[in-house]
């Protein structure tokens, strides 16, 4: 019997994360070995819950040796009454230029602060450099391990398909693009850019692709074994949904001083905007309509993708790279892309002149490319531009006949839709 089935997670909320302090110093003594937030804690019960729903739970929890990974493992421990297993392959992320690589408290000091719920005898795969890694160290660290790793657990454990790991953010998406077989975490999952998303106590899956020999056994090497992805980033179990999303694309080590010093400026900046905005409507600025082009994922070429009209809809984030959308009790990834030649046309939305007619359907094909808005980051947005708008002309007297038509918006971006994960 082999491991079919891998889960992977990010740790809680750290104490550290919070918008004021005093922050608690790290239990164990160790250098940024901070314990979760309350919210944190609260996030891991959430997260323990939700695998408790899971039909395909896991049979066995590996949790990397720092404090805020663990105490994320403790719930999901204690509702699956399993052990943890402390593995130093999955640690976080150091680079080599950091004043101080924090390394790990030993399994006897972090007994004490879990008593009788970590394995004693599971042994660690791969040890971390206690000088930091590179990029390139910390994805080769990760290619060591899965082997390794992986060898162990079915020997061990020989009637264990599917395990739990809770590790870091770095780690998490340097794990999962190793274990998809790709040779850096920087290259996308797909030709729409679609990366490794790791909000605090978010969840990937990784399921087996089956390969079978001739008699009818499963014997290929792990190296040789192909995996898909089927859950990406998952937080849909989250009362607040997805915070302190991090990637390859931020330029601080996640979670430390300088990624929430970046953080909160950008914060307070959005807070400055939203103010601002909030002034100018209170002025009764004028309002307009947004209107977006969605695609949604057909898993079959010959099959339509409808939405039902009578599911609800729920948005979050459309001023960011990758909103989200909860579709009835289905939750989708969000993706900006380009589309040209789209067309929203409202009937009996616009009067028009008959006399001026031509004069400005010529106006407005001379204005059919408009700008993108963009936003403070750069992104573009929904755009639309009224094709054929004209006010109301009144002036019965000098006999101009009137002529209701439509106001028509041409549509220049869309959202293409991911599915994330079925409810």
């Amino acid at each position: 019997m082999v491991v079919r089935t891998i889960y992977i997670a990010r740790h809680g909320y750290r104490s550290n994360w919070l918008p004021q302090g005093p922050y608690p110093l790290p239990p164990t003594g160790v250098d940024s070995d901070v314990p979760l937030a309350k919210h944190g804690i609260d996030q891991a019960k959430e997260l323990a819950h939700y695998i408790l729903s899971l039909g395909n739970q896991p049979e066995l929890i590996f949790s990397s040796p720092f404090f805020r990974c663990i105490e994320t493992s403790e719930p999901i421990a204690d509702i699956l009454e399993l052990p943890i297993n402390v593995d130093t392959g999955l640690g976080e992320w150091y680079k080599p230029d950091r004043e101080v690589i924090p390394i790990p408290a030993p399994l006897e000091s972090l007994e004490n602060f879990f008593p009788q719920k970590l394995n004693k005898n599971w042994e660690s795969t791969v040890i971390p450099s206690n000088e930091g890694e590179t990029e390139e160290d910390l994805y080769l660290r990760c290619k060591i391990f899965w082997p390794k790793f992986i060898n162990q657990v079915e020997r061990e454990f020989p009637n264990v398909e599917t395990i739990l790991l809770v590790t870091h953010a770095a780690s998490k998406a340097s794990l999962g693009m190793n274990l998809l077989g790709f040779s850096n975490w920087r290259e996308p999952l797909d030709e729409d850019g679609t990366i490794i998303r790791s909000g605090s106590c978010s969840l990937d899956k990784f399921e087996l692709v089956p390969s079978i020999n001739d008699e009818g056994e499963e014997t290929v090497p792990f190296e040789s074994r192909q995996w898909r992805m089927t859950m990406n980033g998952n937080t849909e179990f989250l009362t607040k949904g997805e915070e302190m999303n991090w990637d390859y694309r931020n330029a601080f080590e996640a979670g430390s001083d300088a990624d929430m010093k970046l953080r909160r400026e950008a914060a307070a900046a959005a807070t400055d905007v939203d103010s601002s905005e909030a002034a100018e409507s209170s002025c009764e600025q004028p309002t307009e309509s947004v209107y977006v082009s969605v695609d949604l994922p057909s898993n079959s070429y010959r099959e339509r993708a409808e939405i039902d009209r009578t599911a609800s809809l729920q948005y979050s984030g459309l001023n960011t790279p990758h909103p989200l959308f909860k579709i009835g009790n289905k939750l989708y990834e969000g993706d900006w892309k380009k589309l040209v030649g789209t067309e929203l046309a409202f009937l009996g939305e616009a009067v028009l002149n008959k006399k001026s007619r031509d004069e400005q359907l010529n106006k407005s094909n001379s204005n059919d490319a408009g700008d993108d808005i963009e936003d403070g980051d750069g992104e573009s947005r929904a755009k639309y531009e009224p094709q054929s708008h004209q006010e109301k002309d009144r002036s019965m007297e000098q006999g101009d006949e009137e002529e209701h038509s439509e106001r028509i918006y041409r549509i220049t971006d869309r959202i293409a839709l991911t599915r994330v994960q079925p409810m």
